[in-house]
């Protein structure tokens, strides 16, 4: 659960949460569903996920508010067990889709996502760098003609391996957004019961931005 704050005030509505995710895993410990409610506990959206006998995510569909099926993704992995295609179909239309294509370094990290619209034109690129110890440390969004960044992230993380800071760069290296994030109530596995993010506009075109929020994790182990 979400909750709004005043970043200049440093106070936090508790009353009600801003937004609420559920999630849902199977006895093998993958995720089958997610729902998103606002702040009234209306539904908002939901992702049903689906799997092969490997525990290999093979489909994702995504329902809008209406609770109408929006959209449709499928994966595709190679003999090793890592994802190598996904076809991403909107609904009705399925002729409007996304193919992504996935390269890997020789750790098995993640270091590009080349994305096709409608299967054949290149419309952009992802690439992907990691620590030592397989953080991901940048996320470089590249324009697909022009081979330039548009929008570079970087990341750092604490001694646990969580995030603690992402900054957002312009194609000129400017500094745009800071995001800061700290945690609390760490429980006997290592995961985070409370996380609180503030996020700060850096130059003048993001001046505006300043938001200060908190999130509660439940956790049930079985």
């Amino acid at each position: 659960m979400s909750y709004t704050a005043d970043a200049a005030k440093g106070t936090v509505d508790t009353l009600a949460p801003a937004s609420k995710f559920i999630e849902l895993f199977d006895e093998n410990g993958n995720e089958v569903e997610e729902s998103y409610t606002d702040k009234d506990d209306k539904k908002v959206s939901k992702w049903i996920w689906k799997y092969n006998e490997k525990s290999e995510k093979i489909e994702e569909d995504y329902f809008a508010e209406t609770g109408l099926q929006e959209a449709t993704t499928f994966f595709k992995y190679d003999t090793k067990g890592k994802l190598v295609e996904s076809d991403h179909e909107f609904s009705p239309d399925k002729t409007n889709s996304n193919k992504t294509l996935y390269k890997y370094d020789d750790r098995d990290n993640d270091v590009e996502e080349d994305v096709y619209s409608n299967g054949d034109t290149l419309k952009y690129k992802n690439t992907y760098q990691y620590d030592s110890r397989g953080n991901k440390i940048e996320m470089d969004y590249w324009h697909a003609k022009e081979d330039t960044i548009r929008v570079k992230w970087t990341f750092d993380y604490n001694d646990a391996g969580l995030r603690v800071k992402e900054d957002r760069y312009s194609s000129r290296g400017e500094l745009q957004i800071e995001n800061l994030l700290t945690y609390e109530n760490i429980d006997n596995l290592g995961n985070w019961l409370l996380q609180t993010r503030r996020s700060q506009g850096k130059n003048k075109e993001y001046a505006r931005i300043s938001s200060y929020s908190i999130t509660k994790m439940k956790i049930y182990y079985y």
